[in-house]
C-alpha cells in the first residue's frame, strides 16, 4: 500500500497546480473537490485538511516544495503506479479517451518515471480541462456541496449514489430513507468488524436486516452491505455515523435497531464480549438507556453470549 503521506502530498500538489494562475472561482473549487475524490483512501480528517488547503492560492515557493516532496516520495513502483493511475483518471475524467489524452498520459508517465520537475508544468493543462469539464457537467447545481458533506458525514451513502449513477440506476426509496439506511449499515458493519473479520453469515444477516427491516430490494441491500464492508475496512467515523442516525430516527426505531445489532453479532454462532461492548457503545451514542441495552441483549440466549 502506498504511503498515506504520499497520497496526501499528491492531493496538495493537485491543488497547487489548480491555483497556478492565482485564480479559482468557487465553481472551480467545487469541481476540484470532486476531482480530489479520485485520491485513494483519504480519511475524513485528511479531506478537511485538503479543503482548508484549497481556500487560498499556493505560493511558488510552496509549489516547488510540494513538487519536491512528491517526487522524493516516489521511491517505489507502487507509489509511481498510484500517481500515474490517479493522474490518468483525472485526464480521462469525462470517461472518453482521445488521442491527445493518450499523449498527455504518456508525458506524465515519463515525468513520473524520471522524477522530472516537468511534471508540474505538464499537469496544468489537463487539470484545468478536467476542472472545466466537471464545472460544465454540474453547472450551478447547489447539490454538489451536500455531496461533499456526505463524503464526510455519510460515506456509505456518498459511495452508493456514485455507484448507482455510474450504473445508470435510481434508488427505490426516498432520499431521506436511503440516507438513514446507509447510516444504519455503517453501524451494522462496525459490529460485524469488531473481530476484524466480516463473515459470510454476518454479510447475509446485514443484507436480510436491510431488506426486511427497511423494505429495500435485495439487490440494493446487497450493494449497501458491500459498500459498508469496503468502508469499514478503511475506517468509518463513529461520531458522524451515530450522530446522523440519531438525527434520522425516533427512540422506538433505535431500540428496535439495537436488537437487530445483536442479531448480526450472533449471526456467526456466538456473541463475543467485544461485540457486546461495541453495541453498548452504540447504544450510548444513540442516547438509549442502560435498560434499553439490557432488553436488546436479552434477545440473545445466555448460552450464545457465554453468560454475559
Amino acid at each position: 500500500m502506498a504511503n498515506k503521506e504520499f497520497v496526501f502530498d499528491l492531493g496538495k500538489l493537485l491543488i497547487a497546480a489548480a491555483w497556478a494562475d492565482g485564480r479559482l472561482e468557487q465553481s472551480e473549487i467545487n469541481a476540484l473537490k470532486e476531482l480530489l475524490f479520485l485520491l485513494p483512501e483519504i480519511s475524513g480528517e485528511e479531506w478537511m485538511k485538503l479543503e482548508m488547503y484549497m481556500d487560498s492560492p499556493v505560493s511558488e515557493e510552496e509549489r516547488e516544495t510540494l513538487l519536491a516532496d512528491v517526487l522524493n516520495r516516489m521511491s517505489t513502483g507502487e507509489e509511481k503506479t498510484l500517481a500515474l493511475s490517479t493522474l490518468e483518471k483525472l485526464v480521462h475524467v469525462d470517461g472518453t479517451t482521445q488521442e491527445a489524452e493518450v499523449a498527455v498520459v504518456e508525458t506524465l508517465r515519463q515525468d513520473i518515471e524520471a522524477k522530472s520537475t516537468g511534471l508540474f508544468a505538464h499537469l496544468g493543462n489537463p487539470l484545468r480541462r478536467a476542472i472545466s469539464a466537471r464545472t460544465s457537467y454540474y453547472g450551478n447545481d447547489g447539490g454538489r456541496e451536500s455531496r461533499l458533506d456526505d463524503f464526510i458525514k455519510n460515506t456509505v451513502y456518498y459511495q452508493l449514489v456514485s455507484e448507482m449513477k455510474e450504473r445508470g440506476l435510481t434508488l427505490s426509496l426516498p432520499e431521506d430513507k436511503i440516507r438513514k439506511v446507509c447510516l444504519a449499515a455503517g453501524l451494522m458493519a462496525r459490529v460485524a468488524w469488531v473481530d476484524k473479520a466480516f463473515s459470510e453469515q454476518e454479510q447475509h444477516s446485514i443484507v436480510r436486516a436491510l431488506a426486511e427491516g427497511w423494505q429495500l430490494p435485495k439487490e440494493e441491500a446487497q450493494l449497501i452491505m458491500e459498500i459498508s464492508y469496503q468502508r469499514i475496512m478503511k475506517g468509518l467515523d463513529f461520531v458522524q455515523l451515530s450522530k446522523g442516525f440519531r438525527a434520522y430516527t425516533t427512540i422506538p426505531e433505535r431500540k428496535a435497531f439495537l436488537k437487530g445489532l445483536f442479531a448480526i453479532a450472533n449471526a456467526a454462532g456466538k456473541t463475543s464480549s467485544e461485540e457486546i461492548e461495541e453495541i453498548r457503545s452504540i447504544a450510548n451514542s444513540l442516547e438509549l438507556g442502560h435498560q434499553d441495552f439490557i432488553e436488546a441483549k436479552l434477545t440473545i440466549s445466555r448460552e450464545d453470549r457465554s453468560g454475559l
